[in-house]
């Protein structure tokens, strides 16, 4: 009779427990380390670029803000340079309307003194001898 028996092989682990590297884990890790190293960089790229465009807008605002309070100063200066040519303009007519009364009166008062003066000619030369030069003058207004 022939007795079968089953031998079962059981290896011994001699290595203390840990970790085992393998060159295919070194492989692996080496290119998890590379990839991340790479996200890295492109991280750092990407943040250095979001800063810089802040920065960018962060100075465009402050520059839109100077020229905002400029705008608003153009304006009041306009709105008080119009103000004052207005001012003038008033002030230039009413000087002009005060010399044309003027010019008016002095003229009344020139043919006043004409026609008092021919008055008294007219009256000297009737009933005295008195001779009047004659001078030449107009009578009509300088138009």
């Amino acid at each position: 009779m022939s007795t079968t028996s089953s031998t079962i092989a059981v290896t011994t682990n001699s290595s203390p427990p840990g970790i085992t590297l393998t060159l295919e884990t070194t492989g692996i890790l080496l290119g998890i380390l590379v990839s991340a190293s790479v996200l890295g960089g492109v991280c750092i790229k990407v943040i250095s670029s979001i800063n810089r465009i802040s920065s960018s807008i962060t100075q465009i605002e402050k520059t839109l803000e100077e020229q905002a309070r400029n705008t608003e100063k153009i304006r009041e200066i306009d709105r008080t340079l119009a103000l004052h040519i207005q001012e003038y303009v008033n002030r230039k007519d009413v000087v002009q309307m005060v010399l044309g009364q003027l010019n008016e009166k002095i003229d009344h008062k020139f043919r006043r003194v004409l026609f008092y003066t021919r008055d008294i000619q007219r009256f000297l030369q009737r009933d005295t001898d008195f001779k009047i030069r004659e001078y030449e003058e107009t009578t009509q207004p300088d138009e």
